[in-house]
């Protein structure tokens, strides 16, 4: 295999781990996420690999190792027993809970990984009008 050969695949890679980490593959999303020209957002989403300080930005914006976003290996997600207890950074809120729904989506479908990443989007409309069915009613049919 080439060099440019290796490299390509390499960056595709990075693509899809850096598509992951920011939970998009929209251009001007990941711009307001780390706060970047639209073209540089553009540019890493086309392999071009960021500078070490856009790579901190990445990390502190989700959270994410920038071991794992360059390579692949090591933990997906920055230590975060350091920093119990400390304020939350922007974005690390966002990371947090979609960190969360993908361990929970992996739990329900049964697996530990996940081969592409997948955005859900949920509604606020949607999850304010969720009902609480008691177990009672439904196992005996009776209302209690």
């Amino acid at each position: 295999m080439s060099r440019a050969t290796s490299r390509s695949i390499k960056n595709i890679e990075f693509i899809d781990r850096f598509v992951e980490a920011c939970g998009t593959a929209e251009p001007a999303k990941i711009q307001r996420l780390l706060n970047i020209s639209y073209q540089s957002a553009k540019n890493y989403l086309q392999g071009r690999l960021p500078k070490p300080e856009i790579l901190i930005l990445v990390a502190d914006r989700t959270s994410c190792s920038i071991d794992w976003l360059l390579t692949g290996r090591g933990k997906k997600f920055a230590d975060e027993s350091a920093g119990q207890g400390a304020p939350l950074l922007t974005g690390q809120i966002e990371a947090f809970v979609r960190r969360i729904c993908v361990e929970v989506i992996n739990e329900v479908s049964g697996r530990q990984e996940v081969a592409h990443s997948k955005v859900v989007v949920l509604q606020s409309s949607e999850l304010l009008s969720e009902k609480i069915v008691d177990e009672t009613t439904v196992l005996t049919g009776r209302q209690p």
